[in-house]
């Protein structure tokens, strides 16, 4: 029996964890699939740190709560490492990413060496598409691709593929699989594209940086790139 472990990184999602959760624990029992949920929390102050408690008593769920931030890649990289099955699934923990595409990954799971997901269309505020198109474009021509949507988060993939890549994923603080994607294709991994159904938040609410906040981050990122591209 193939294996699954989830990784979700989590801060502040109290309204939407249970409803991601128990979605995907419905769709995977559904068909078989032996799984986990590796809850990777980052110093919420909402309520999400009890909930994954009483969620931990009805759902397979493997706590990594923190009591302080080490942002969304610090929980990403915690969620890998505490994982115990054979394959990785990193999605979002606010229902954009749900399990209503999921068929397709797992039939092809053994493909390549990464599936990622195509939001399409994508279900986020025009002013971080805009910022996406922007690294799109310097992504490709760093890293000679024609992947779609490098910034994705659903990332399937075993996890000795992911343990592989770690080593890699310092270069992005906020654009995690930017970084993870470039990784990739540097070791010329091969990674397959789904589309996949894009929702808005679940609790209704969109998230976009601060435009104060905005230069240093672009500034960080597209240093973060090219220093992975020439490491």
């Amino acid at each position: 029996m193939s294996t699954l472990s989830i990784i979700l990184p989590t801060h502040n999602e109290v309204k939407s964890l249970g409803h991601v959760i128990k979605s995907w624990n419905n769709y995977l029992v559904k068909r078989s699939i032996k799984h986990e949920f590796v809850v990777c929390e980052d110093g919420s102050t909402d309520g999400t740190k009890e909930l994954i408690i009483l969620l931990s008593k009805k759902y397979p769920i493997k706590n990594e709560s923190s009591v302080d931030r080490r942002g969304y890649g610090g929980g990403v990289l915690s969620g890998i490492k505490a994982s115990k099955y054979k394959y990785l699934l990193c999605i979002d923990s606010d229902g954009q990413c749900m399990p209503d595409s999921f068929d397709i990954f797992w039939k092809n799971k053994e493909t390549s060496d990464i599936s990622i997901g195509i939001r399409d269309p994508r279900m986020d505020p025009i002013i971080r598409k805009a910022y996406s198109f922007l690294f799109l474009i310097l992504h490709r021509i760093l890293f000679i691709s024609n992947i779609k949507d490098p910034s994705c988060p659903y990332i399937l993939a075993k996890k000795e593929v992911y343990l592989k890549l770690v080593p890699y994923c310092s270069y992005m603080r906020e654009g995690f699989w930017w970084g993870y994607i470039g990784a990739a294709l540097k070791l010329r991994m091969s990674i397959s594209q789904y589309s996949i159904k894009h929702f808005l938040r679940y609790d209704g609410s969109s998230v976009v940086y601060k435009p104060i906040k905005m230069p240093a981050i672009i500034v960080r990122n597209i240093i973060g790139l090219i220093k992975l591209r020439f490491s």
